[in-house]
């Protein structure tokens, strides 16, 4: 287990703190730049319009099978006439051992029927007990053109000044510009994206949704470079959803995720 979590440390830091998605998303591929919701939150602001109500959503995740190595999510979303606003609160790490937290604030703005924009503000804390301390700010954007047909284009760019968490710390916060599409077919949603992360390679993200029945939907997913097959399903109940995804690493194992919400 020791020698898990010190892997899971020198190969995945620059992927913690940005690059989460809740667990609709994370199981269509980790894809959500062409999404709408309060999962919009942990992905393209700019899909925050997509609320119709104000909901709160937690999510909980074990990565590669772990109960040491979690992340725990809370989301608050609130759709006003001026827009729409919304907080995340992520916290990432090892019990007693490594915690990596970020609190952020989006708005987002629908103009027209077409155009939206988003844009959060991020606090982050690198935390080792009695060893480290450290903090940092960063600014996400977003942008979402929603076709006549229904379907979406997206763009987002993470960490747009390129902050990092200072000397004491050899990894950066991630900086990425995305562009994704999403596309209704019937009972089928189809969605996809590209990201590149500075200085490394490109990344492709492919997923789809069906609805099964209601309120049952299923999803899967691909992620290329590197390799990750994603899979899970959601309900849908009225007020309440309740959602689960899974990643399977082909080295490290399984990564599962439930999250629920509820639209007041």
């Amino acid at each position: 287990m020791i020698g898990r979590c010190l892997l899971l440390l020198l190969i995945s830091y620059e992927s913690l703190a940005q690059t989460y998605v809740g667990p609709t998303y994370q199981a269509m591929g980790s894809t959500g730049i062409a999404l709408k919701g309060i999962y919009s939150l942990t992905a393209n602001p700019a899909g925050l319009v997509g609320m119709e109500r104000p909901t709160a959503g937690v999510s909980y995740q074990q990565h590669f099978m772990s109960a040491d190595i979690t992340t725990q999510v809370a989301l608050l979303g609130v759709p006003t006439r001026l827009g729409a606003f919304g907080v995340a609160v992520s916290r990432y790490g090892m019990n007693k051992a490594y915690e990596d937290t970020k609190a952020g604030f989006s708005f987002a703005k629908q103009f027209g029927s077409e155009l939206a924009f988003g844009m959060s503000v991020n606090y982050h804390q690198f935390y080792i007990p009695a060893y480290l301390r450290v903090s940092s700010l960063s600014v996400d954007i977003g942008v979402q053109y929603r076709t006549a047909q229904g379907a979406i284009f997206g763009l987002q760019c993470t960490n747009v000044g390129r902050t990092d968490l200072g000397s004491d710390i050899s990894g950066n916060l991630p900086v990425f510009v995305g562009v994704g599409a999403s596309y209704p077919l019937a009972a089928v949603l189809v969605t996809a994206d590209v990201q590149y992360r500075w200085q490394q390679a490109i990344g492709g993200h492919f997923g789809v949704e069906y609805n099964l029945m209601e309120p049952l939907y299923l999803r899967g997913g691909i992620s290329v470079n590197p390799m990750l097959q994603h899979a899970g399903f959601g309900i849908r109940l009225r007020s309440f959803s309740f959602d689960t995804a899974a990643t399977f690493h082909p080295r490290l194992g399984m990564s599962p995720q439930i999250g629920i919400c509820y639209a007041f």
